[in-house]
């Protein structure tokens, strides 16, 4: 309804296997640790245009195991899904695949099935809280983050709640916040019950201002456990890296002239801010 990408990009394609697997050969050969994949809706690889291996059909949930289990590859990581065919084997991955990292980015746009159904969306509130829960289930350390769009055309203040009401109950990590604007070409720029500018804004406020007192909490549970962080800067200042959760972690201790961007090494936070967490290496006492 309300979204310009395939009007820009045009429709999903699903690439071959092949290809895949032979680029993140070719990435890791030159050294690269971490593999990221990357769709505007990865559930839906091989629907659009049908992806077979060995004639059997292949889903978004073989790729990832398939390239999570490719030598030298330390971490996958994956982005975009969309709850409406978020499969359970997919969920099921952050059990079994262990270089997975523990991290999931579910958008969810709205807390309002009105407004939901508005946008077209094809869920509920009710099946997304499901998907959550068997999400945590399988994965009790998953870090999950979401995608919020506030004043989509119609949004009354109950609508508006419910947002706020789903976001009390998910406690999301972190969440990426906007406006409603118009996007030409798209079903909702036509919508006549559009949302005062100055609504919109309050809204946002709203909603990002309670979300950072979350992820500041959420972040404040990590502080005294040991971490492996992957390092991706390291100077003279210190280092800087990222867990398999996704957060930023600054080791202003560390100068270590043999560390390198791609090592992974235990880190144990002791403090926690709203947007990254701080450590020092930890080292096992015997």
């Amino acid at each position: 309804t309300y979204c310009v990408v395939p009007y820009t990009r045009g429709r999903e394609i699903s690439r071959n296997i092949g290809d895949i697997i032979s680029e993140v050969k070719k990435l890791v050969d030159g050294g690269v640790k971490e593999i990221t994949l990357l769709g505007q809706n990865v559930n839906s690889y091989g629907k659009t245009n049908a992806i077979t291996a060995t004639g059997i059909p292949y889903t978004f949930s073989d790729l990832l195991k398939e390239v999570s289990g490719i030598s030298g590859v330390g971490r996958v990581r994956f982005t975009t899904s969309n709850p409406k065919d978020l499969t359970d084997q997919l969920m099921k991955s952050f059990r079994d695949i262990k270089n997975l990292c523990p991290q999931f980015h579910l958008p969810v746009q709205s807390g309002s099935d009105r407004i939901l159904k508005k946008m077209n969306r094809k869920y509920t509130i009710r099946e997304y809280l499901g998907k959550v829960h068997k999400l945590r289930e399988y994965c009790p350390e998953i870090a999950l983050t979401t995608d919020v769009i506030v004043g989509f055309p119609g949004e009354v203040d109950q609508d508006f709640q419910e947002t706020m009401d789903l976001l009390e109950t998910v406690r999301f990590h972190g969440s990426f916040s906007f406006k409603y604007s118009d996007r030409s070409g798209t079903r909702a720029s036509e919508f006549a019950d559009k949302i005062d500018e100055k609504v919109k804004a309050e809204r946002l406020s709203v909603f990002q201002k309670r979300q950072d007192v979350i992820s500041l909490e959420r972040n404040q549970e990590y502080v005294g456990t040991v971490k492996q962080v992957m390092i991706e800067h390291c100077g003279k200042d210190g280092a800087k890296g990222r867990t398999g959760t996704n957060h930023i972690v600054h080791l202003t201790d560390c100068t270590d002239d043999n560390l390198m961007p791609g090592d992974i090494i235990a880190v144990k936070i002791f403090h926690a801010g709203q947007h990254s967490l701080q450590g020092k290496l930890f080292k096992e006492t015997t």
